[in-house]
């Protein structure tokens, strides 16, 4: 229930943040069967939000371990189905909590549920494949196949237009699934041949540079022209101030784009709400309710109407925050 709610309501605030989806064979992607779903890593936490809103099973995340040290820290992330995998820097005895961590897998797969993984293992704002870490991947496999849980493979391709503009275009494609019972020999699954499947089928995918924006797509909502020129007036003054606060924040590091959302989806509601409740006791209940209505449709004609820019072919990012 939870975590419904919180997708349908990620799934509405990307809205105001992408403005151009370009989704592709997304009906190939298995529903219904345990699978661990796999993607290249180009955008940090943002690459988990846009795949998670357009899956419909609940899916659960592998994130690093290090984030899960303070208490509150390790309540929220489970509360919001995420799952610690530990490298050798995080954990004393990162083997011992990964076996763990596995087992926490296998069990969410026979729930139904989906576990997000990203072979990769780290995100550097890049466009092309990287190296794969196997470790966890395959030894969820295993384990799996092991106890039983004929798993599905679901790879997926993810690109963007840029990592420092907003609006943006994002690209999400989904590829045909890998069963792993396909690949059993005397009851032991083949992982390497799985592996292999796998990368040659990413690589062949991927775009490997931003993508396109569409040529015409002011053309197409030049009825949002007007709106969005009173959304302008009326939040970038908001828009700049959080900006320049998140870049100085993350320059440099993979972590723009999940904070800036991260940031405008939880307080943007809140300032729209308080100055509804503000103008509506001042004014009256209509005018509150006006604003409350107006202000969101304003700044989403703005996002949508805005021009979207292209980034850079590459980049080489930390995956750690500025202090």
């Amino acid at each position: 229930m939870l975590y419904s709610i919180l997708r349908s309501f990620v799934k509405l605030g990307l809205n105001w943040y992408i403005s151009d989806w370009q989704l592709r064979n997304l009906v190939l992607a298995d529903n219904t069967n345990p699978a661990v779903i796999v993607s290249n890593h180009p955008n940090s936490f943002f690459d988990a939000l846009v795949i998670a809103v357009h899956q419909p099973s609940q899916i659960c995340f592998l994130a690093r371990g290090d984030a899960f040290r303070k208490p509150w820290a390790n309540w929220a992330l489970r509360t919001f189905s995420m799952i610690p995998i530990y490298k050798r820097r995080d954990d004393a005895n990162p083997d011992i909590s990964n076996a763990f961590t596995y087992d926490e897998c296998v069990r969410q797969l026979k729930l139904g549920r989906k576990i997000l993984i990203f072979p990769e293992g780290i995100s550097r704002n890049h466009f092309n494949l990287l190296p794969f870490m196997t470790n966890g991947l395959l030894s969820i496999v295993q384990r799996a196949v092991k106890m039983d849980v004929p798993i599905q493979i679901q790879p997926y391709i993810l690109s963007y237009s840029s990592f420092d503009f907003i609006p943006k275009s994002a690209y999400l494609e989904a590829i045909p699934p890998i069963d792993s019972t396909d690949y059993l020999n005397n009851s032991e699954v083949m992982t390497s041949e799985i592996l292999k499947k796998l990368r040659n089928e990413m690589e062949s995918n991927m775009l490997n540079g931003p993508i396109n924006p569409p040529k015409d797509l002011q053309g197409k909502r030049s009825w949002m022209k007007i709106p969005a020129l009173m959304g302008y007036y009326s939040h970038n003054w908001y828009y700049q101030i959080l900006k320049k606060k998140v870049k100085k924040k993350t320059d440099g590091t993979i972590f723009f784009d999940s904070l800036m959302f991260g940031i405008l989806l939880f307080s943007y509601p809140l300032i729209v709400f308080i100055l509804s409740l503000l103008i509506g006791s001042i004014a009256g209940f209509w005018w509150g309710m006006l604003i409350f209505i107006l202000l969101p449709f304003l700044s989403y004609c703005w996002i949508q109407y805005q021009p979207i820019k292209r980034g850079e072919e590459s980049y080489n990012r930390s995956n750690k925050l500025n202090p």
